[in-house]
Parts: C-alpha cells; structure tokens; sequence
C-alpha cells in the first residue's frame, strides 16, 4: 500500500517482524560513507547507531504489519539526501502523542546536535536495536525510552488510548502515533519539561512547547505529520 492510501488510518495492534539486514553493493556503501563523512564534519556528534527501514508495509485484519530491515543511520541519512527514491522501503517511526488536561499537545524543538536541528515535533525517536523484543519491534517500548530520554516524562504517569493512528509524513515516510494523556495541565508539564532539558548536560531538545490543538505550524519549521496530528486532536476534543 502507499503511504496516502494508509495515512489517518486507526489499527488496533502493530506487527513489524525483524527481517534480513539491509546489504548493499561496494559502490553503494563508498557512497553512504562518503555522505556520512560530510554529515560529520559539519555535524561532529552525530552516531552511526543501529537503524531500520521497513518493506512490505501494510494494513491487514486490523494491524499495521511490515518487514523491519536492520541497516544503520548513515544509510538512512544518505537515503533521506536523495529525498526518499523508490517505493521499496518506508521510513516508520514511533510517536507518542502527550496531551494535557487543558488540550495541548506536548511538541518538542530538535537541538542544534542533532539531524533535524530546529525543526518541532512530538518527543520521539526511530526503532533501533533497544526496540527488539524477540523477532518484533516494540513501538510502544520505544515511545517510553524516548519520553524519558528526551522529556524526562515516566510514560507510567500517563494514560494510553488504545490503538495506533498511521500518519504520512510526505513520501517514504510513516508515523505510527499513540495519544497519551497526561494528568497535569500545560503549566504543570511545562515545568516538569523544563526541569529535566535543564538538568541535563547535552539535552537533545533546544526547546519545547506545549501547543493547543488549534496551533499550525510553518511547514518548514516541522515534519508534514504535526499538522495532520493537530487536526486530529482538535477534531476529537470538538466531539468529546
């Protein structure tokens, strides 16, 4: 399936089997390290970690399913330079979706160190190797991780609706986003947020903000799935 023909679909469970590593031609690979080279020189923190990109990406009985593929984040960042080509292989990445008591959503700001310096999202993280539970992916287990690592948040203080909501983020590219409700009201998580960025010596976020629902963002200070998730929310808390 395409990405817009899966994009705002609701699925109850998430099924992404680990597959065969990713292995590329002589050729190919000089050129995924060549690129990652010019990536460190002008970014010197930036890791090549464990990484997946994902085939055969569908909807089936109620279940987001895919081949996950184990390759590394110079791939995928050589990948993204060529703007995503072909239609074999999707980028799927987890996003956990905090939203307060006064209908905000959480959205944070990338820092400078990072590969998406200053551009605003959810706090959130692509799978890599932490993410394995036997031959799965566990995107919940990752939406956790992240929270933690990047906002300080204990995903146990929060309350998660059931079920995923498959999101495009323009071509190659899916969110798989969980709300998760928080008890505190902007003010409240906005302190805590801020605390934790602040303790912190390299803090992955530049920055935070806690959005109402109506909120639109400039596209090129985001990623096209924000948006769509604002609508979304906004939609929802008109109903309910």
């Amino acid at each position: 399936m395409s990405v817009a023909v899966l994009s705002g679909r609701r699925v109850a469970r998430v099924d992404l089997v680990v597959g065969a590593p990713i292995e590329h031609a002589a050729d190919h690979a000089t050129a995924v390290a060549a690129h990652f080279a010019g990536e460190r020189a002008r970014n010197p923190k930036l890791w090549n970690g464990p990484f997946f990109l994902f085939e055969n990406v569908r909807i089936e009985d109620d279940a987001f399913r895919a081949i996950a593929r184990p390759t590394d984040y110079a791939t995928f960042l050589h990948w993204r330079a060529q703007g995503y080509p072909g239609d074999a292989r999707t980028h799927v990445f987890p996003v956990p979706a905090v939203t307060t008591t006064d209908a905000r959503l959480l959205v944070g700001v990338m820092g400078p160190a990072t590969s998406n310096p200053g551009l605003a999202y959810p706090p959130s993280g692509s799978f890599d190797h932490h993410d394995v539970t036997g031959d799965r992916l566990d995107p919940v287990a990752n939406m956790v991780r992240e929270l933690a690592e990047e906002a300080g948040i204990d995903a146990a203080a929060l309350t998660p609706e059931p079920g995923f909501t498959v999101l495009s983020s323009g071509h190659g590219r899916i969110a798989l986003v969980k709300r998760w409700r928080c008890p505190r009201a902007a003010a409240d998580l906005t302190a805590a947020v801020a605390r934790h960025i602040g303790a912190e010596v390299d803090p992955e976020l530049g920055g935070f903000e806690v959005v109402p629902f109506s909120r639109r963002f400039d596209p090129a200070k985001t990623v096209p799935y924000v948006d769509a998730l604002l609508t979304l929310l906004e939609a929802a808390e008109g109903v309910g």
